[in-house]
């Protein structure tokens, strides 16, 4: 097991130094046509088979034997950690300088487990059960570091969470965001898919913004329209603080509700008072 477990060290040491290494990935991903994300996922499916390969030699070499089994067990038990550290949330620079010590725990796993004589039904149902409550537990982090995100987003962006009620409609991707202070989402007719290709042309993209010095309607109905851009221009009224502004494609209705400017753009046609009023 100490072997294993050193052996599981040095691979995870290796595996620091490939990828701190100074490689020029964009030139590669270029050269070889196939674009950055296709060689990300080759380097995820190559790096468990090589790791398994590479610790198989070293272990036959400071004499475990069999060797392949450890070198299997380990491998995957190296990947599940992997797994369970993104469900935990668990991703920064930190996660992969913790892979010596990650490996090593792992391969030393996989000889309590896998070799003969040592190994036992017994400690494969532990392995199991423990892998069980780390998945659990993982999920349980995951959901913790999401929620707190999204507080911090909203700490951060300061605008309250008005939600636009349509019949027919639900609303997707609510996100805060915290360098433009502003709060947005997407509504969608419940007979498009929320994974359709031109769901944004289809829907109605809303933002709640903080009300910017210039907006002084009808004149200039000035408004955060993305992360950077502004929209500036003069709006009709349409119900009381309520404006419409034409777009090249359709109309933007601007809605001044709780002492922030709330935006509804996308497949929107011309509404009655009444409508905007309810």
């Amino acid at each position: 097991m100490i072997r294993s477990a050193g052996v599981g060290a040095l691979l995870g040491g290796l595996l620091v130094l490939v990828v701190v290494l100074p490689w020029d990935l964009d030139d590669f991903c270029r050269s070889e046509g196939w674009g950055c994300l296709w060689v990300f996922f080759m380097l995820m499916a190559a790096v468990p088979v090589v790791a398994a390969l590479v610790g198989w030699v070293v272990l036959r070499l400071v004499g475990v034997r069999p060797a392949w089994r450890v070198a299997g067990v380990g491998a995957l038990l190296g990947v599940l950690a992997a797994v369970l550290s993104a469900r935990a949330g668990s991703w920064g620079p930190w996660v992969l300088f913790a892979a010596p010590p990650v490996l090593a725990a792992a391969y030393a796993v996989a000889a309590a487990v896998a070799l003969p004589g040592v190994g036992s039904l017994r400690r494969w149902g532990v392995l199991a059960g423990v892998l069980v409550l780390l998945w659990a537990l993982a999920g349980v982090l995951g959901e913790r570091q999401v929620s707190g995100y999204r507080e911090r987003q909203l700490a951060f962006a300061q605008v309250p969470l008005l939600a636009t009620e349509l019949d027919g409609y639900r609303l997707y991707f609510a996100e805060a965001d915290q360098y433009s202070g502003t709060f947005g989402y997407l509504i969608l007719p419940s007979s498009v898919p929320v994974g359709a290709a031109d769901r944004e042309r289809l829907g109605i993209r809303v933002t709640v913004a903080p009300q910017l010095p210039g907006f002084a309607p009808p004149n200039a109905c000035e408004v955060v329209s993305g992360s950077t851009q502004r929209d500036s221009g003069p709006c009709e009224q349409v119900a009381p603080d309520t404006w419409r502004a034409t777009t090249y494609d359709s109309f933007r209705y601007v809605a001044r509700r709780q002492g922030v400017i709330v935006v509804l753009a996308g497949s929107l046609t011309v509404r009655k008072t009444g409508f905007l009023t309810t």
